[in-house]
């Protein structure tokens, strides 16, 4: 199984929001950690924000933050929003289906399995899950982002 970059971008963008502990981030910030295009980023925030699990802030101090609390958003959910489909194989489509064993052959049946047990993990899987390890990633994407001394926006909130 192979996700699409926009998923990726996503799910980052959820974990960095996570552990930014609801301070505004802003695209940029992200793009240039991640070394990804903004433009990219920009339909990935602007469309989390329309599905209501960031919040986003326009203007020149804006950014954006998550909406929801981390513990109530799965990687499954956000991977089934993302992806334009989960279709493994040709018969997982009864439209597209041209094969003449559909219903008979095991292999489409051992990858329904497959693709049921993998979106079982990711259901299981929260963004906190994913962002758990906040000082190790923040130092090792940003040393400033991980200092509170110098980065203000990381303290934890009082």
């Amino acid at each position: 199984m192979r996700l699409t970059s926009y998923t990726n971008y996503a799910l980052r963008i959820l974990m960095i929001a996570t552990m930014r502990r609801g301070e505004l981030v802003t695209v940029q910030e992200v793009a240039e950690t991640f070394g990804v295009s903004k433009a990219h980023l920009v339909k990935c925030v602007h469309r989390l924000g329309l599905w209501g699990y960031l919040e986003n802030v326009r203007g020149r101090k804006g950014g954006f933050r998550l909406a929801k609390r981390a513990e109530d958003i799965t990687v499954g959910e956000i991977v089934r929003k993302t992806e334009d489909d989960l279709n493994l194989v040709e018969c997982f489509d009864a439209v597209t289906n041209t094969c003449p064993l559909i219903g008979l052959c095991r292999l489409g049946k051992t990858f329904k399995r497959a693709c049921n047990a993998f979106l079982e993990v990711l259901d299981s899987t929260t963004i906190a899950d994913i962002s758990a390890n906040r000082a190790e990633v923040l130092e090792t994407l940003s040393p400033t982002w991980a200092d509170p001394k110098q980065d203000s926006r990381l303290r934890p909130r009082a």
